[in-house]
């Protein structure tokens, strides 16, 4: 905390017909000066930190990788899942009551859940040993299949308890060649967290990521024919 141990004082109950206009407009503005300088000095307090902000990840781990050389497989393209609104952001969402929306202010995601999600669906799908599976650009190269999808939900639900992770995909299997839909499902996977919190949260993302990423491989994997 700090003291001020002097102050300036002004006398304006008597002026000084001695001064001049301009020793008067002096005065003032080494008073305020003076005011000035003391705001400035406890607008940082000594010892004040910085809000630290927690940033986390989504990661997928399989059981196991099926075997197979890739060069003979057929090419996957991701695209990145197109997100609704609200989950475009690297804020952590939650939920309280219906409709309604609201993000930690101490924890972040790393990315959006849709472009950290991309990756990771190129990662599940090569693992079923079915596809090469790239999360690049469509167009950017020579493919059979194209998965598309969309981020419906993506948040904590307290409307439940224990709290629940949310995670709603809407996903949608392409053959290029002839721009054919193969397939086309609806995935709503929700998973109870841990503890009460933005890190219960996010362990209980990871989960339902994961149980999410392993359903839609094996989908896709039985929708396409070679």
């Amino acid at each position: 905390m700090i003291q001020l141990r002097s102050c300036l004082v002004i006398n304006c109950s008597r002026p000084d017909r001695e001064n001049s206009p301009v020793t008067a407009r002096l005065l003032t503005f080494i008073a305020l000066a003076a005011c000035l300088a003391l705001l400035s000095g406890c607008a940082v307090l000594p010892g004040s930190q910085p809000v630290r902000i927690d940033k986390y990840v989504l990661e997928y781990n399989p059981v196991e990788s099926a075997p197979g050389s890739e060069s003979e497989l057929p090419v996957m393209i991701i695209t990145v899942p197109r997100a609704h609104g609200g989950y475009d952001t690297s804020r952590i969402a939650y939920r309280e009551q219906q409709f309604g929306l609201r993000y930690y202010s101490k924890s972040r995601w790393a990315d959006t859940p849709a472009r950290m999600l991309a990756p990771l669906l190129a990662e599940a799908m090569t693992d079923t040993g079915e596809f090469r599976a790239l999360s690049v650009s469509p167009g950017s190269l020579s493919a059979r299949y194209r998965l598309d999808s969309e981020l419906i939900h993506f948040y904590q639900d307290f409307t439940v308890q224990p709290s629940e992770l949310r995670i709603m995909l809407r996903a949608q299997l392409v053959n290029v060649i002839d721009n054919q839909v193969l397939a086309s499902r609806l995935f709503d996977v929700r998973e109870a967290a841990s503890s009460e919190d933005a890190y219960g949260g996010v362990q209980a993302a990871n989960r339902a990521s994961g149980r999410l990423l392993e359903e839609l491989a094996q989908y896709c994997k039985t929708r396409t024919n070679r």
